[in-house]
């Protein structure tokens, strides 16, 4: 199947590069709707960009993991988001690490249009001013998709990364 269509199309975020999914900015930067250039349109206007196939799936991938389980419980969705946000204030420890990789792997279990996750390695952070933080590489196969998408995201023990 090479219409990837099913995967979906959102509103763009602004940290979508491109079609394939490739990441932009860092997804825990601040982020809001993108204006897109309206084409053939005098005066010129903006619409609201959207994302589509891939790039869809990955934002919606991103903003998955960037929600704390059990915030949009109110809305019906008590298991949407992830654990890991929990370890927040825990030491930077292999264990700790490692519970991020288990709340990580639960988190992106729960997207139905992912088919399997081909790898997930959370790595420390380089220097002593990043020793709270480390990097999230998680490489997901989406159904129908040919190929491995890969998403590089920052996390940090000490709390938001601004």
């Amino acid at each position: 199947m090479t219409d990837l269509a099913y995967l979906g199309r959102d509103l763009d975020l602004g940290f979508i590069l491109n079609e394939a999914g490739q990441v932009s900015v860092m997804p825990y930067s601040h982020v809001d709707l993108k204006p897109t250039p309206r084409a053939g349109v005098m005066p010129s206007a903006v619409d609201i960009g959207i994302v589509q196939g891939k790039a869809a799936l990955a934002q919606a991938l991103i903003m998955r993991l960037m929600t704390e389980r059990g915030e949009l419980e109110g809305l019906g969705h008590p298991d949407y988001g992830s654990r890991h946000h929990s370890l927040i204030g825990e030491p930077n420890i292999e264990r700790n690490r490692n519970l991020v990789k288990l709340y990580i792997l639960e988190c992106v279990r729960e997207e139905p249009r992912v088919e399997r996750v081909v790898s997930l390695e959370v790595t420390l952070g380089v220097g002593r001013e990043n020793r709270d933080k480390v990097d999230v590489r998680l490489g997901v196969k989406f159904k129908g998709a040919p190929d491995v998408t890969i998403l590089v995201l920052p996390f940090s023990f000490r709390g938001p990364l601004e």
